[in-house]
């Protein structure tokens, strides 16, 4: 009788546990398809971003605070293929900056449309977290539609369609990467003013991770401020990278002709990350408007330093600039201070 007690209650022990177990694993499995089902829902909501640029100036004739920027920036995944990008600066706006859809078909070929940087230079697709100086280097403002020498001011942007991929992939990184679109040429939020179209391209060759070549070319025309009618808008640029998260150097060299006027300038920049924090940084910068006209040249010389309290989130920037010009009486420098918060 004692050994069927005892078998008894084995058996029930060995059912509840049994039980217990299923119904612990149903649970975990329940519990597992909830947490897919939330990341799913998660994963499609838009993902919202901006960045906030305070800035204090001070030269020879003025001393002033003002906010350089203030960017509210919304993306989101609308399937695996399909993401869109909707970003707007109220600094100085409001102004829509970004208007993107992409369709992510191969990493050899995608598309995109909509309203963008454009693929011209190495220094343009920079983000203002990631760049090291606090301004462009003049021949980016002036040659890549900032405060372009054919009057267009579009932050490096326009509104068309682009391909875009790479090529060779590498662990981390690809042997080659391209980007050749069509785009109107007029700048942002800007209907085209003409039946031409101003096609724009850039190759970037990577021979080792650290190591970028790149080649840029834009064909195309503008309607100049001071003209009725269109004019020739045509650039070409290359530049060289050097970047193993420490030392990082940067060189390029970019010519422009807009109507009858040929326009050159060229920069090198060079950074080193202390402790992921601190970056000194010193950059060389030329630019001539009129090649043929020595008056139009000036020679920047800027050293200045990051400090970065969250790393590419809340950090503080100060550089000194010596702006040298022909006419030495116009040589003149100027102080500029900027705190970034990210988020």
């Amino acid at each position: 009788m004692k050994k069927q007690l005892f078998t008894l209650c084995v058996a029930l022990s060995i059912l509840i546990t049994s039980t217990m177990t299923a119904e612990a694993q149903q649970a975990d499995t329940i519990q597992n398809q909830r947490l897919t089902k939330l990341e799913n829902i998660l994963s499609k909501l838009p993902k919202v971003s901006g960045v906030i640029n305070f800035r204090y100036r001070l030269d020879e004739d003025r001393s002033t605070f003002d906010i350089r920027r203030a960017r509210l920036d919304v993306k989101g995944d609308i399937s695996k293929m399909f993401d869109y990008r909707v970003q707007v600066e109220f600094a100085s706006g409001p102004r829509l900056l970004d208007a993107q859809i992409r369709a992510k078909i191969k990493p050899y070929f995608n598309v995109q449309i909509g309203q963008f940087k454009v693929p011209f230079s190495l220094e343009n697709p920079y983000s203002p977290t990631g760049l090291e100086c606090i301004d462009n280097a003049m021949a980016i403002t002036k040659l890549v539609g900032y405060s372009d020498v054919s009057g267009i001011s579009a932050n490096g942007r326009d509104i068309g369609v682009m391909i875009y991929g790479e090529v060779f992939k590498k662990e981390g990184y690809s042997i080659i990467d391209y980007s050749i679109g069509v785009f109107n040429g007029a700048g942002i939020n800007t209907t085209d003013n003409n039946k031409s179209k101003d096609v724009i391209a850039r190759v970037n060759v990577n021979p080792i991770k650290t190591v970028t070549l790149s080649a840029s070319g834009y064909l195309g025309e503008a309607y100049l401020n001071d003209s009725t009618r269109h004019a020739t808008r045509d650039r070409l640029g290359f530049g060289i990278r050097y970047d193993d998260k420490k030392w990082m150097f940067r060189s390029e060299y970019l010519y422009g002709m807009t109507h009858k006027t040929e326009s050159m300038g060229a920069y090198a920049v060079l950074a080193y990350t202390f402790f992921k924090k601190l970056q000194p940084v010193i950059r060389f910068d030329y630019f001539q408007e009129d090649i043929y006209k020595a008056s139009t040249g000036e020679i920047d010389y800027m050293a200045g330093v990051n400090y970065w309290f969250i790393p590419q989130k809340v950090g503080l920037q100060l550089n000194f600039t010596y702006r040298t010009f022909n006419d030495t009486k116009r040589n003149t420098g100027n102080i500029c201070i900027m705190g970034t918060a990210a988020f």
